[in-house]
């Protein structure tokens, strides 16, 4: 009753004071709990958990700062604003969710049109291309570092890194192998994107919720969600081997460096398991819900089936790299 004679009087209505929910406080206090006890025990790989996100972070936020600066110049359109009332919940949820927002990791739903997630998708592309040499070599380092028992730790940090940096081969060379690599990633969601079009021609229009332009924006705007799991596959090479250097350097494919020792069974090798089956599932997950706009469950389960068809084709990619593509009979 008092909005309403203030907004008579032409007043403004007073704002409901923010309310903090308890079952929100006992979440986090879970959620912290079992991060500071998970650091105690483990305390090796939480170091390197913490350096490789803080890592993952630098092209995240290259990409994030070149769309910001984009659009405060006037070359692109913001994204679109969703101005309906939110519940509590809801504004919670969305407040927890701001740093997945600064760092475009939210823009499968609030993209707008092509060209803005068309002009994301390029720029992730080629931050990570670029960086890649960098990434790999400080993130070996890192995992040396997180591992002290190895004598060699900082000679390689002090010596190796430096003169590795100063080699314009060694950039071109994982620039190349950057390109072919993340590729396959485009090539993968690309290919499911396109059958899943395919598929909803066959359905009813009730399932027709977006036309193809909208749904190839979304796919546009998953990109940074690329950039995790390429960095995901990087980073689990060094979970339970810190001294190995990834590909293509060593040929890290489970001892498969030509077509004649190819199987298809290879993804259920438990390196390649640990190495790629989280970032797959994560990331898996997350295409199928926001850009092919599945219910969460059906999301999860698809993302779970799509980690043997991701790992065998990291480990044909590796194999078509270093021997070109098998022969066609």
């Amino acid at each position: 009753m008092s909005d309403q004679v203030r907004s008579i009087s032409g007043e403004a209505p007073s704002r409901r004071p923010r309310q903090f929910s308890l079952r929100v406080v006992f979440l986090l206090l879970l959620i912290f709990s079992i991060l500071f006890a998970v650091a105690f025990y483990q305390p090796r790989y939480s170091i390197f958990s913490v350096l490789m996100i803080l890592l993952l972070l630098v092209p995240l936020s290259i990409v994030a700062g070149t769309r910001a600066a984009m659009i405060g110049a006037g070359l692109l359109t913001t994204d679109r604003v969703d101005g309906r009332q939110r519940t509590r919940a809801e504004s919670m949820i969305r407040a927890m969710l701001s740093p997945f927002r600064f760092f475009g990791l939210c823009l499968c739903d609030e993209v707008a049109s092509l060209l803005p997630a068309l002009v994301v998708a390029v720029v992730s592309t080629v931050v990570l291309i670029g960086l890649w040499p960098a990434i790999r070599e400080i993130g070996l380092a890192i995992a040396l570092v997180s591992n002290p028992h190895e004598w060699y730790v900082w000679d390689y940090v002090r010596q190796s890194v430096p003169s590795t940096f100063s080699r314009p081969s060694y950039w071109s060379r994982l620039w190349y192998w950057e390109l072919w690599s993340v590729g396959r990633w485009w090539l993968l969601f690309g290919a499911i994107l396109l059958l899943w079009r395919v598929v909803l021609v066959a359905l009813p229009r009730r399932w027709q919720r977006d036309g193809t332009l909208q749904m190839l924006a979304r796919f546009f705007a998953f990109a940074p969600w690329l950039i995790v799991l390429e960095m995901g596959f990087l980073a689990g090479v060094w979970v339970t081997s810190p001294q190995i250097v990834p590909e293509p350097s060593t040929g890290f494919v489970v001892g498969i460096f030509s077509w004649d020792l190819w199987h298809w069974d290879c993804w259920l090798d438990r390196g390649w398991l640990i190495r790629g089956a989280v970032p797959t599932l994560v990331a898996g997950s997350i295409f199928f819900a926001r850009v092919l706009r599945w219910p969460w469950p059906a999301a999860a389960i698809a993302g779970l089936l799509l980690i043997p068809i991701a790992l065998v084709l990291s480990v044909a990619c590796t194999v078509a790299y270093q021997n070109g593509f098998p022969p066609v009979f």
